[in-house]
């Protein structure tokens, strides 16, 4: 079997971090989808907050809700690691190869970058959702747990 040659493994690098991309936007999209579908239910209890035995539905909405974005946070963080690793090698062979210079952006040449991902600003920002979505779901279904206790201390008051 031939070597690859560098062209072939700048394609190869750049369509294993579409690929990892990709990932990482479907448990994006399935965090949002999961949670939209618990603060519906939930907004829909607090209409009924009056009745206290709505409370242990409203506390059982919060605890998926935490669950659910608590189970993400490592897939999240996986795919985080695999696009690094992969911009590594990219980014490498942008910097050893004469003939792909050319092809390489601003970003990809800046000084480190090659062996730090977090370097890039531009990078890390476009990986923020997924970095701290999760964890801003978790505080605000704590918020919701918390507002959920006040109501009911307040009706059977």
């Amino acid at each position: 079997m031939e070597p690859l040659s560098d062209l072939q493994k700048l394609q190869y690098f750049k369509e294993e971090i579409r690929t990892e991309f990709n990932l990482l936007t479907m448990r994006s999209n399935m965090l949002v989808t999961c949670q939209s579908f618990l603060v519906v239910p939930f907004a829909l209890l607090q209409t009924a907050a009056s009745y206290p035995g709505v409370a242990v539905y409203a506390y059982l909405i919060v605890a998926l809700g935490i669950f659910s974005s608590a189970i993400l946070i490592k897939p999240l963080r996986a795919a985080h690691v695999t696009i690094d690793r992969w911009l590594v090698k990219l980014r490498a062979l942008l910097k050893d190869s004469e003939a792909l210079k050319p092809l390489a952006l601003d970003r990809d040449l800046i000084p480190d970058v090659e062996t730090d991902p977090s370097k890039d600003k531009l990078h890390t920002q476009s990986l923020a959702f997924s970095v701290y979505g999760p964890w801003s779901f978790i505080v605000f279904w704590i918020l919701m747990a918390a507002w959920s206790t006040v109501r009911l201390v307040l009706i059977l008051s």
